[in-house]
C-alpha cells in the first residue's frame, strides 16, 4: 500500500499514519462495544459466516468422511444471510439450484462420457434450467455448481452425485442453523426511526409553509424552496419505505422476536402513515406549484393577504397530525406500562384536536372563498389551493382509517 500524499510532502510520517489507523480501529471497536448499528451487524454477520464454513468442513470432513468436502462450506458461507427470513428464502433458492446443478453433471457422464460435447451439452442445459424464475437471483448456481461437479466427478473416482448433494444439504443445514440460532438481527426499531424522520420532515415543512403565509404572498424564492423541499420529500419516503421493510423482514421467522414483548407483529400501520406522507407531500409539492404559477402569470389573481392568513392557520393546524400519529406508534410498540398508555392518550388527543381544527379551518375557508359562479376569475387562483387543502385532510383522515397509529396490527 502506498505512503498517502500528506506523508510524502513531510507533514507526518509513517509512525503518524500507523496511530491515526489504529486509532480509527479503536474508535470503530468501541463503537462495536457500546453501540447497536450497521458495524455490529457487519461484524457479527462475519463471525457467523467463518463459524458456518468451519463447522461445516470440519463435519463433512471427519464426521461424514465426503470426497468433496469444500461443498458443505461453500453452501454454509452463501447462506449465513443478515436476516432469518432471507436465509430461509435464499437456502431454499440456492439449495435448489445448486442440486439442479450437480444432478445435471451427474446425468450427462453416463450417458455421454467426460468429452468435450458432454461438457458443452451440460452447461447448455444448465443454462436453460437457471432461468427458471423459481430460481430468482440464484438461477447463475445451477451452471456454477454443474461445471464443479462436473469437475470433481471427472478428477475424483470415489465421488459421487449423491455424495455431492448431501455435502450440499449438510451445509445448508449449518448456514441456516447458525443463521437461524445466533443472534439474527431484529430491526423493528428501524422501521420506527424511518417513519419519525419523514414525519419530522413532513411536520417542517408544513410549519414553514404555514408561516411563510402568514403575512401574505410569499417572494418567489422562498415558495421555489418549498417546492424543492417537497421533492426530496420523495427521498426521505423511500427512506422509511425501506427501513419499515427492513423492520418486516428481520421480524419474519426469527426466533428472538417471542422472547421480547415490543416486536410487533405485522408492519401495516408503519406502512399506512408512510404512505399517507407520501401523497400528502404530493399535495404539498402541488400547493408550491400553483403558488409560483400563480406568481409568473401576469393575468393571474393573486391570493388575497386574508385567504393566506387563513391558509397558513389551517397548515399549522394540521402540521401536528403526522407527528402525532407517529408518537401513537411509538408509544404502543412499549410494553404495555402505564407510562405507554399515557403517552398513546396524550398522542390520540393530539391527533384528534389538529384534525378537528384543521377541519373547522379548512370550512371557514371555503365559506370565505367566493363562489365559482359569482366571481369566475377567483376560482382557479382559490380552487386549487383548496382542493390540495381537501386532499391533505382526507390523507390524515384515511390514515387513522386504515391503522396506521396500529403498527403491531393490533
Amino acid at each position: 500500500m502506498s505512503e498517502p500524499k500528506q506523508y510524502k510532502n513531510g507533514q507526518g510520517g509513517p509512525v503518524r499514519y500507523v496511530r491515526e489507523r489504529a486509532a480509527r480501529l479503536v474508535d470503530r471497536v468501541q463503537r462495536v462495544r457500546n453501540r447497536a448499528g450497521p458495524e455490529r451487524e457487519t461484524l457479527l454477520l462475519l463471525v457467523k459466516s467463518a463459524l458456518a464454513g468451519i463447522v461445516a468442513w470440519a463435519l463433512a470432513q471427519y464426521v461424514v468422511g465426503s470426497s468433496q468436502p469444500t461443498y458443505a462450506p461453500f453452501t454454509a458461507l452463501l447462506l449465513v444471510q443478515s436476516s432469518a427470513y432471507r436465509t430461509i428464502w435464499q437456502s431454499v433458492q440456492y439449495v435448489g439450484a445448486l442440486l439442479l446443478g450437480v444432478f445435471a453433471a451427474g446425468a450427462a457422464q453416463p450417458l455421454l462420457g467426460p468429452n468435450l460435447l458432454t461438457f458443452s451439452l451440460m452447461l447448455l442445459v444448465a443454462l436453460v434450467i437457471g432461468r427458471w424464475r423459481r430460481l430468482g437471483t440464484q438461477g447463475v448456481q445451477v451452471s456454477v455448481a454443474a461445471v464443479f461437479a462436473y469437475n470433481a466427478l471427472l478428477q475424483s473416482g470415489s465421488a459421487s452425485v449423491w455424495q455431492i448433494a448431501g455435502t450440499t444439504l449438510l451445509g445448508a443445514g449449518v448456514g441456516l442453523l447458525v443463521s437461524l440460532l445466533i443472534l439474527p438481527p431484529l430491526r423493528y426499531n428501524t422501521a420506527a426511526a424511518g417513519v419519525r424522520q419523514l414525519s419530522t420532515a413532513f411536520d417542517s415543512l408544513l410549519s414553514d409553509v404555514a408561516g411563510g403565509l402568514r403575512d401574505g404572498v410569499p417572494e418567489r424564492r422562498r415558495v421555489g424552496d418549498w417546492l424543492d423541499r417537497a421533492r426530496e420529500l420523495d427521498r426521505t419516503v423511500a427512506g422509511a419505505r425501506s427501513a419499515v421493510e427492513s423492520g418486516a423482514e428481520s421480524v419474519l421467522y426469527n426466533p428472538r422476536r417471542f422472547l421480547k414483548r415490543s416486536v410487533p407483529k405485522r408492519f401495516s400501520g408503519y406502512r399506512s402513515l408512510v404512505e399517507a406522507l407520501a401523497r400528502g407531500g404530493e399535495h404539498l409539492r402541488s400547493i408550491s406549484y400553483a403558488l409560483l404559477r400563480i406568481m409568473d402569470d401576469d393575468e393571474a389573481r393573486l391570493p388575497s393577504g386574508g385567504f393566506l392568513s387563513r391558509y397558513a392557520d389551517f397548515l399549522d393546524a394540521l402540521a401536528g397530525a403526522p407527528q402525532a400519529l407517529c408518537e401513537q406508534q411509538q408509544s404502543r410498540e412499549g410494553g404495555g406500562s402505564s407510562h405507554d398508555g399515557e403517552q398513546d392518550e396524550r398522542a390520540e388527543d393530539t391527533y384528534e384536536d389538529a384534525l378537528t381544527r384543521a377541519r373547522e379551518l379548512l370550512d371557514e375557508l371555503h365559506r370565505s372563498t367566493p363562489d365559482s359562479s359569482e366571481d369566475p376569475s377567483a376560482w382557479p387562483t382559490y380552487g386549487v389551493l383548496l382542493t390540495d387543502a381537501d386532499r391533505l385532510v382526507d390523507e390524515f383522515a384515511h390514515a387513522r382509517q386504515e391503522g396506521a397509529v396500529h403498527p403491531s396490527g393490533g
